[in-house]
């Protein structure tokens, strides 16, 4: 009773609203009138003792009439601005159809040099000659300009996002739906303000919920992709030897250990005894080839005294041989001495 009683009251409001007005006929706003007027009169007479299942029906009866105009009224409003969102998921699904548009380019032209970096480093594999000989007099330092053009073509790696597959799918989306929008504008505009709409703003929120789902589809797929972890990049290979790349390095090497195990040479005994402060007129050098542990002299018999350096040995090493073989040398001769006159006497 209280339901009825209070829809009367509110019905009676929207005949004299403006927008009601306009989505209703002058003979459905008539008949919505006199029901009213009736239904209080009963109200009043019978309502208080009527049941609820009459109560109900007479509720239903009035509610016929109203909400159908109200339904319109409403759309008048919420219609236009769900189409504007339509639109907008129209512009960002025909976005997106672009985005994958051009992957797909990208991926047919990053294929493509790959493939065709692929080729010319089998061609380029196949026509390099092998090394006929490693000896090191032939190795010379590589120009780094040649080294880098000797190496394997780079093969960029292709992040397929994408398939055509895809872009047929979104353009499909992006036609059907904008296509649906227009056929039901143009129903639309067939129709009178009081005629029940052709598609309403809950149509339009469905089929805006589609092109979402494609576009969210779209979009994880991508992210997805390039989320992925990163396969560590491999080093470009050389085409030649390593050996070859560093020539000039390892002949240094080999001429560095060549000259360690030499012996020394009389310029280089020369010049560490003119550092000493010493005259080396008559210092010779002798291979004698004997062990290290063994004596050697000179023709006359004299004691001949070994310097015993390493091959880093500094200036100050060689002057402390020196002089440690100088007292040596004085001890041994004041001991032949003594021994020479301890005969005699």
């Amino acid at each position: 009773m209280n339901s009825l009683e209070a829809f009367t009251y509110r019905a009676r409001d929207h005949l004299e609203d403006e927008s009601f007005i306009v989505v209703s006929t002058a003979d459905v706003r008539s008949t919505l009138e006199e029901k009213l007027s009736a239904t209080s009169d009963w109200i009043y007479s019978e309502g208080p003792d009527a049941p609820q299942d009459v109560l109900k029906a007479k509720l239903k009866e009035l509610e016929d009439i109203v909400k159908p105009i109200l339904k319109r009224k409403a759309e008048t409003v919420d219609r236009p601005e769900a189409i504007k969102s339509f639109e907008s998921n129209l512009v960002d699904i025909n976005n997106v159809a672009g985005i994958i548009k051009k992957q797909l380019q990208e991926q047919e032209v990053a294929s493509s040099r790959s493939s065709e970096a692929v080729s010319k480093a089998s061609a380029s594999s196949a026509a390099s000659p092998s090394p006929s000989r490693d000896s090191l007099d032939d190795l010379e330092e590589e120009d780094p300009t040649s080294s880098e053009a000797a190496a394997d073509p780079e093969i960029t790696p292709v992040a397929t996002i994408y398939s055509d597959e895809d872009l047929k799918s979104i353009e499909e989306a992006h036609s059907n739906a904008k296509k649906w929008l227009e056929e039901k504008q143009a129903a639309q505009k067939k129709l009178k303000e009081t005629d029940d709409p052709a598609f309403t703003s809950d149509d339009i929120k469905a089929q805006t919920s589609k092109l979402e789902s494609v576009i969210i589809r779209m979009m994880t797929k991508k992210a997805n992709v390039l989320n992925q972890p990163k396969a560590q990049k491999p080093k470009p290979k050389s085409s030649k030897p390593k050996k070859k790349a560093s020539a000039k390095k390892d002949k240094k090497a080999a001429k560095k250990n060549e000259k360690a195990s030499e012996e020394p040479t009389q310029e280089e005994l020369d010049e560490a005894l003119a550092k000493a402060g010493l005259k080396g007129e008559g210092v010779k050098l002798k291979n004698f080839g004997v062990g290290k542990d063994k004596e050697v002299r000179d023709a006359d018999g004299n004691l001949l005294t070994k310097l015993k350096l390493s091959e880093d040995a500094t200036e100050e090493d060689i002057l402390a041989a020196i002089d440690r073989a100088t007292a040596e040398g004085r001890e041994r001769l004041e001991k032949e001495s003594r021994g020479k006159g301890s005969d005699e006497l």
